[in-house]
């Protein structure tokens, strides 16, 4: 006679319980990893300190803290605009924005931009080359960076 094994002691209960199981474990790992991704393609150069969940070009005095990750610069017609991303930006002050040629073809410009309704404004317009980008106001307190290419309408400028 036979004596009659647990089912726990079969290899097909085990691929039949076990291979779901272990699948749902995986599927919740990734998702975990989807939800809390790492910081592996952030690249900093230079020295920068941290300033809330901000990373700043360092400076002496910091007179103003920037509690966002970013604004969008953007053009229409003869406009220069910058629009904050996400936060609160100290509004109220004008901005510097310097453009330089990556390839010292182009003459630097600055312009400035005033507070508008929605971030800030000012009169410019951009020819058809690639720009170096910086943004910073009056009183130097953050800088933020970022690279227009000759076919974008808009770019976003982080620290």
């Amino acid at each position: 006679m036979n004596p009659i094994r647990s089912a726990w002691r079969e290899p097909m209960v085990w691929m039949l319980v076990g291979l779901p199981l272990a699948s749902v474990a995986i599927g919740f790992a990734l998702l975990f990893a989807a939800v809390h991704p790492g910081r592996e393609d952030m690249e900093i150069v230079g020295e920068t300190t941290r300033v809330g969940k901000l990373l700043v070009a360092a400076k002496d005095e910091p007179s103003a803290t920037v509690d966002t990750m970013g604004l969008v610069l953007r053009t229409k017609g003869d406009m220069i605009e910058a629009v904050p991303v996400d936060g609160n930006f100290p509004r109220g002050g004008k901005l510097k924005l310097l453009l330089s040629s990556p390839g010292e073809s182009a003459p630097a410009r600055t312009f400035v931009l005033s507070p508008s309704e929605l971030g800030w404004r000012g009169v410019g317009s951009l020819d058809g080359s690639d720009w170096h980008v910086d943004l910073h106001p009056d009183n130097d307190a953050w800088t933020l960076h970022g690279e227009w290419k000759v076919q974008a309408r808009s770019i976003r400028l982080v620290p």
